[in-house]
């Protein structure tokens, strides 16, 4: 499985690589594991984000602006500055999609995934890579994740209910998701959602990260949605370090100008015949 959620920290965490996996587990769901509400919250989830819509519509566009905080974002960009502004166009439920660079340094500028193989260029041209961009193969399917998590998080085989927590005196209820066994895994990751306790919206997904560092996790805070024919679509993202709900962040993406099905679906398969893979 691989880490689809993370932060690429290359340097600064080498060090890590001997210590202990990072355990997001609470003390209730070891000692009373409760799947049977996990899957019912998650299912309260999934209709709050209206996500029977995802199959309704072939593609769909939107810009981002993905800024990095401080000298930890400087190492994790992935643009020449701290900030990337980019279109992108994706088939939903997929991995592939196709990002079109709009900030001066990297204008036309062009990233694309098709079932897991990468290609490059810019507007006037793109190639598969010989060999896939690291880079590219990273933050795409990234992107994509993030931008369908309500939806795609459900697709786990381990779900359990945490227990319940405040934070700004708002109430959560908390689910954990993972795949073969909640027990932490060298290369699978836990994911913790912090739903609504009465909309069952999400707001934060606490994470590991372990292709980055066995002891990194990270929280992703849904601050703002946007509704596209009723569908919801995160429009500001914010990551932060462990379990932090607030202060400093690493990274904040800003997601605006939604629209389905802007560009048609084959013009996302620049191999006709390569197929769509979806999964991890």
């Amino acid at each position: 499985m691989k880490s689809i959620i993370g932060i690429t920290l290359t340097v600064t965490f080498f060090v890590l690589a001997g210590c202990k996996l990072a355990d997001i587990r609470t003390e209730e769901m070891q000692s009373q594991p409760d799947e049977a509400k996990g899957k019912m919250l998650l299912d309260k989830m999934a209709v709050r984000h209206n996500s029977a819509k995802w199959i309704s519509f072939e593609t769909y566009s939107l810009h981002v602006t993905d800024k990095f905080y401080g000298m930890l974002g400087n190492i994790a960009a992935p643009f020449p500055k701290a900030t990337g502004e980019f279109q992108m166009d994706l088939i939903p439920n997929t991995f592939t999609n196709r990002a079109t660079f709009t900030d001066e340094k990297w204008k036309n500028k062009v990233w694309g995934i098709q079932s897991w193989k990468t290609y490059s260029g810019d507007t006037d041209g793109v190639t598969f890579d010989k060999k896939n961009d690291k880079i590219i193969e990273f933050w795409l399917p990234t992107y994509q994740y993030l931008l369908e998590l309500p939806n795609r998080i459900v697709e786990g085989d381990v779900i359990r209910y945490a227990g319940s927590r405040i934070v700004k005196d708002r109430s959560y209820e908390l689910v954990f998701v993972s795949w073969k066994t909640d027990a932490p895994q060298k290369d699978i990751d836990q994911y913790m959602l912090w739903l609504d306790a009465t909309t069952h919206q999400l707001e934060y997904v606490q994470y590991t990260v372990r292709d980055q560092g066995r002891i990194i996790n990270a929280t992703l805070e849904f601050a703002k949605y946007h509704t596209v024919e009723g569908l919801l679509i995160p429009k500001e993202m914010h990551v932060r370090f462990n379990d932090k709900k607030e202060g400093k962040k690493l990274h904040s993406v800003y997601v605006k100008d939604v629209v389905l099905n802007k560009v048609q679906r084959a013009d996302l398969l620049l191999d006709a015949e390569g197929g769509t893979e979806g999964k991890m």
